[in-house]
């Protein structure tokens, strides 16, 4: 049985994109503004104390709701082998109150150091400061799974862990689905699994092709139909540096917007989520009017 509960879902919160987007020419703007990507004009600058400001806020404000877990979406730091990025996200993870469990989840940035091809020895490295890059857990009667997209996107020479990730994935989805047969969901956001990825599962609809910003139609379609089985009635990610929600097939997309520097006119901000018997709500919040 589901007790109601609220958690607070962060993404990408990475340290070190401000200072990395500053400095560039009008030519280098217009060619990401041709992508779908809003770049401001900035002076060059190093370090990142944008991110420590937003960061840091948004874990305050988790102090003060006490929800009953914060999770972050992905892209931790904007580097994957800087000690400095991952020293400081840490710092300020750990200020987050002892009563409230902080689940890291892989992010592209953080599993690859060219940012796209995810390689062993960056997993190794993410999972020495993070933990586990896919991994299960529970809450109030909800069954809450995490994986590495990045495997799902372009997994290269690592496919075996891709389908290692994809075959723990429908473990854990028929577990809960023999505990409790009614748990495949009939409206979007009513399922009893909820799965928490960098990537969104898709954009705008399940067939899709393949983008840059989201999982790939490979591992996306045993993915949805896992989900259709078993009753994984949410994703939320991150990502796309925006917010971006789209109801398919039973269940809700959730890409939501940075803590750390923007890509579109969403805020950095922070989502709240409700859990409830009757389903999940979720609204966004900004970080920067604050």
């Amino acid at each position: 049985m589901t007790t109601d509960f609220s958690f607070m879902q962060l993404a990408d919160p990475q340290f070190g994109m401000f200072a990395g987007s500053s400095g560039k020419t009008d030519e280098e703007i217009a060619t990401f503004a041709e992508r779908g990507l809003l770049i401001g004009k900035t002076s060059k600058f190093e370090g990142f104390a944008p991110e420590t400001a937003l960061f840091t806020r948004a874990i305050e404000h988790a102090n003060r709701l006490k929800p009953a877990f914060v999770v972050v979406c992905g892209d931790m730091i904007n580097e994957s082998e800087n000690d400095d990025q991952i020293a400081e996200v840490k710092r300020i993870g750990a200020l987050l109150d002892d009563s409230i469990p902080l689940h890291w989840v892989a992010g592209n940035h953080d599993v690859a150091v060219d940012h796209t091809n995810p390689d062993q020895q960056s997993i190794d490295r993410y999972i020495d400061n993070f933990g586990p890059d896919y991994y299960a857990f529970s809450h109030g009667g909800v069954r809450f799974i995490a994986i590495n997209s990045t495997l799902f996107t372009s997994p290269g020479e690592l496919t075996d862990r891709a389908k290692a990730q994809l075959a723990f994935v429908e473990a854990e989805a028929i577990i809960v689905s023999n505990q409790n047969p009614y748990s495949k969901n009939e409206t979007p956001g009513a399922g009893r699994i909820v799965l928490f990825s960098h990537h969104p599962l898709f954009i705008n609809s399940p067939g899709e092709a393949d983008n840059p910003w989201s999982i790939t139609k490979q591992y996306r379609t045993p993915l949805l139909e896992i989900a259709a089985d078993h009753g994984i009635g949410a994703n939320f990610a991150g990502h796309w540096h925006r917010n971006n929600i789209a109801n398919k097939n039973g269940i809700e997309v959730v890409s939501s917007g940075p803590v750390g520097l923007p890509l579109w006119h969403d805020p950095s901000g922070h989502r709240v989520v409700n859990v409830t018997a009757g389903g999940i709500t979720h609204e966004y919040h900004s970080l920067e009017t604050d």
